[in-house]
């Protein structure tokens, strides 16, 4: 991507600053603006992650009267960590709300943007990778059930696995519903008859 290009991805983004009105949050937002970013202020902490942010920066105190992971609720957007000083309550207060980034007080020019382009980057990035992980287990849980099917209907039909196979595969062409609804279907009356006899 062109320095052109990055500036005016940066421009469309919603940013949030999360920190008491004094001299460092007016320097942060003069900052942020000169960038193009479009800025909203907010103090104290809520609850939950402030609706259509695209980037939250936010203070980390060590002592704050909010749960600072609280802004993982509804969390759709890169959050940066801002901080005073360091300390073991602060770095696990950043890995509990999975900040993606962090810049230093007192607030300075150098750097900010270097750190929204990464930051921003990076949770673009994770996001399409969490968003893999997500399909990638559905289709093994799919895979597990038509194997499962399979097996059931096999036994039950004194037929191959890979008659079965085609069997679930036919029905699913036919009804035009997926071979995981099916198998679920077959799985769930296949079920209900083995509690049936146990019954009896």
């Amino acid at each position: 991507m062109s320095g052109e290009a990055l500036i005016r991805e940066l421009r469309k983004l919603q940013v949030w600053v999360i920190h008491p009105q004094d001299a460092a949050c007016s320097e942060l937002i003069r900052h942020l603006k000169r960038i193009g970013c479009q800025v909203n202020t907010q103090w104290p902490i809520p609850e939950s992650w402030p609706v259509h942010a695209d980037v939250v920066f936010c203070l980390f105190s060590g002592h704050l009267p909010i749960d600072v992971s609280a802004l993982r609720n509804g969390r759709e957007g890169t959050l940066i960590g801002i901080v005073e000083y360091e300390s073991p309550t602060i770095v696990r207060e950043l890995l509990d709300a999975d900040a993606q980034a962090i810049i230093a007080k007192p607030i300075h020019p150098f750097g900010i943007l270097s750190t929204l382009s990464v930051a921003s980057s990076r949770y673009r990035f994770e996001r399409r990778q969490n968003s893999k992980i997500v399909k990638l287990e559905e289709t093994l849980r799919s895979r597990r059930v038509v194997n499962n099917a399979v097996r059931r209907l096999a036994t039950e039909r004194s037929i191959s696995e890979d008659q079965a196979y085609q069997l679930i595969r036919r029905w699913s062409l036919e009804q035009r519903i997926s071979m995981t609804q099916i198998a679920d279907h077959f799985i769930a009356i296949d079920e209900e008859k083995d509690d049936y006899s146990e019954e009896f």
